[in-house]
C-alpha cells in the first residue's frame, strides 16, 4: 500500500496500470482534504511526463510528481460542463470547467473508463463532446451527447412549477373576475397537488401546512 489513506489505497488497488505513478500516489494524501474522498485514479501522460489523474468527490486533479518536476492542476466538479473522451477516437481526456481545462493523454482504457463512468455519475449534467485533430491545428467534433439533468432536481423543479401553475384566481364582480364556484374548484385542485407533493417527500409537514393555509386564505 503506497498511501496511508484507505480511499487512496483502494483506488490504487483498482488500477490496472500504475507505472510512473508511485511517487504521486505516495504523496497524494498531502493535497487531499480530510472531508474529501478519492473516487478513482488513472495513470496518464501529463505536463510532459508520467502523471496521475485523480477524481475525488469534489475535484478532478492532474498530478505530475517525479524526480524532475512537480506539477498539480485542479478543478472543482461543480460547474464542469464538457468532457472530451472516447478511447476509440483518441487517447486523450479533456474536461472543461468554470476555471479552465484539464487535459491528459495515454491512459489505460479500463482505468480511464472506470474513472469517466464515476465522473459522469458525480456530474450528471456533464456533456460529452468527442473531437479529433483537424486541419491547421483545429479540432473537429465527431459526436456530442447532452448531459442528464439530476432526477431529484428535475422532480423538485417540476413540483415548484406545478404549484405556481395552479395559483387560484380571486373571485369578484369586476371585469376578468372568476366565478366563486370555479375559484373553489381551483383551490381544491391546488390542495390536491400540495398533498401529492407532500406524499412524495417534496414538502415537509410544516411546508404543507403553511401552503394549505395560504390557499385557504385566498379569495
Amino acid at each position: 500500500m503506497s498511501s496511508p489513506r484507505q480511499d487512496i489505497a483502494e483506488a490504487e488497488a483498482r488500477m490496472r496500470v500504475t507505472f510512473g505513478t508511485r511517487t504521486a500516489i505516495k504523496n497524494l494524501h498531502e493535497i487531499i482534504a480530510d472531508d474529501e474522498t478519492v473516487q478513482e485514479l488513472c495513470a496518464c501522460l501529463y505536463a510532459g511526463g508520467d502523471g496521475l489523474l485523480v477524481l475525488t468527490d469534489k475535484r478532478i486533479i492532474g498530478v505530475r510528481d517525479d524526480y524532475s518536476k512537480y506539477h498539480v492542476r485542479e478543478h472543482a466538479l461543480p460547474g464542469a460542463s464538457k468532457l472530451d473522451y472516447d478511447p476509440v477516437v483518441h487517447d486523450g481526456f479533456a474536461i472543461t470547467t468554470l476555471t479552465g481545462r484539464l487535459v491528459v493523454r495515454k491512459m489505460n482504457v479500463e482505468d480511464s473508463g472506470r474513472l469517466v463512468a464515476r465522473l459522469r455519475a458525480l456530474v450528471p449534467a456533464l456533456a460529452l463532446e468527442v473531437t479529433r485533430p483537424g486541419a491547421h491545428g483545429h479540432r473537429v467534433t465527431v459526436r456530442t451527447q447532452a448531459g442528464q439533468v439530476d432526477a431529484a432536481q428535475a422532480q423538485s423543479n417540476a413540483a415548484v412549477a406545478a404549484v405556481a401553475a395552479v395559483e387560484p384566481p380571486v373571485a369578484g364582480s369586476g371585469p376578468g373576475s372568476v366565478d366563486p364556484t370555479q375559484a373553489a374548484a381551483d383551490k381544491g385542485v391546488l390542495m390536491g397537488v400540495l398533498a401529492d407533493l407532500h406524499a412524495k417527500g417534496l414538502l415537509s409537514d410544516a411546508e404543507l401546512a403553511a401552503k394549505l393555509a395560504q390557499v385557504a386564505a385566498q379569495g
